[in-house]
């Protein structure tokens, strides 16, 4: 009897514990160096970290030059939120660029919006936002605003009788559509 109370108690710590690691962060990395018959070199180390409805992955390559870059990413997940994903990659000089997006759904309404950032600083946004409206069309509104301000839209309307609307805006507010239907016999 003693003996099955001490197995039991074992499992219940193992369990426990593997629990209790599953919620924490979890890393791994690896590092290649590749030399040619020059004797030049490079390296890369690549770090991936799991964690907290979150993955990141960063990869910094070097050369024995002193030229490199360092790319990240990181994709989560939060249930009020939505997806959401970073992008950026960074030379040694400091330039970099990076991409920022994120996806959710709420009312029936599915948004999609990322931002884009150069290396001088400018960005290019882009929203878009998927439904069903009350005629039961399927409608897809897109924005996209340039590094000025400036933004252009582009609006798709699709019936269930296969007709389909493209509306395109431009952004001095001229706009022209097109209507398509499409049969299958």
């Amino acid at each position: 009897m003693t003996i099955n109370i001490l197995k039991i108690t074992a499992v219940s710590a193992l369990l426990l514990a593997s629990a209790a690691s599953a919620n924490a962060q979890q890393s791994r990395s690896h590092q290649v160096t590749v030399a040619n018959s020059q004797g030049q070199t490079a390296t890369q180390t690549t770090t991936v970290t799991h964690g907290d409805g979150a993955r990141t992955r960063t990869t910094d390559t070097q050369t024995g030059s002193g030229r490199g870059f360092t790319r990240s990413s990181q994709t989560a997940y939060d249930a009020d939120t939505g997806v959401s994903t970073s992008r950026s990659a960074t030379t040694n000089s400091g330039a970099s660029v990076s991409r920022d997006s994120n996806a959710s759904c709420d009312g029936g309404v599915c948004d999609r919006s990322s931002t884009f950032t150069g290396a001088q600083g400018q960005t290019v946004s882009r929203n878009a936002a998927h439904y069903v409206d009350e005629d039961g069309n399927l409608v897809r509104d897109t924005a996209v605003t340039g590094p000025n301000g400036e933004t252009a839209n582009r609006d798709v309307s699709r019936s269930g009788d296969g007709e389909k609307t493209t509306t395109v805006t431009n952004p001095d507010g001229e706009s022209r559509s097109r209507t398509r239907w499409i049969t299958v016999e």
